[in-house]
């Protein structure tokens, strides 16, 4: 026992003598790069790779307008898919590069068997972000992004809604200050051409 009391004992003392003899100066946070900590899911990705998923194939791509009470429907393109999709993707896009001013909450739901992340600001145009992950796989079933801005009288109210593997919706609603309202909603779906 005796041994291990001076084992210990040199211990002691060789760290203590090298804590004293360290007389590098502390850095300072102004001379530190300070990295970018936080773990928002990466919703660009997610956009970005769906795209891609959609562009390799060969599905059968339909675009639903509606506009009041007016409603046509009909095929387009890979690039009028890409197109449209890109102005979800430039929305995910701008929410990474400021996602410092969001607040993200997390929370269970049991109905769905997913995890709803939420981002939610008050500084950005961008005022939610809801992401419904599969519980089992924490893959994304559902992303809703809410955008609000204000143009002079007139409220603009931005809905991107994306389902995976499914489709995206795209619905804006103008409202000014002496009552008009003026809405229109965009959905893009896609299958494969032999279902």
């Amino acid at each position: 026992m005796n041994i291990f009391l001076r084992i210990g004992s040199f211990c002691f003392l060789y760290w203590g003598i090298i804590a004293c003899n360290n007389n590098k100066p502390a850095d300072s946070l102004s001379n530190k790069v300070v990295a970018d900590t936080a773990k928002y899911y990466p919703i660009a990705n997610f956009i970005s790779d769906e795209m891609k998923y959609v562009d390799l194939r060969n599905f059968t791509i339909v675009e639903k307008i509606s506009k009041g009470i007016d409603t046509s429907s009909r095929k387009i393109s890979k690039d009028d898919f890409l197109s449209a999709a890109s102005i979800v993707l430039q929305k995910a896009q701008w929410f990474t590069a400021n996602k410092n001013l969001f607040i993200e909450s997390v929370f269970q739901d049991l109905g769905t068997e997913s995890y709803t992340i939420n981002y939610s600001s008050s500084k950005a145009h961008i005022k939610n972000i809801d992401l419904l992950l599969n519980q089992q796989t924490n893959l994304p079933k559902r992303l809703f992004i809410r955008v609000i801005q204000q143009s002079e009288d007139t409220t603009i109210t931005e809905q991107f809604s994306w389902i995976a593997n499914k489709q995206f919706v795209i619905s804006s609603s103008k409202r000014t200050q002496q009552g008009y309202t003026e809405s229109s909603i965009k959905e893009i779906s896609w299958k494969n051409q032999d279902q």
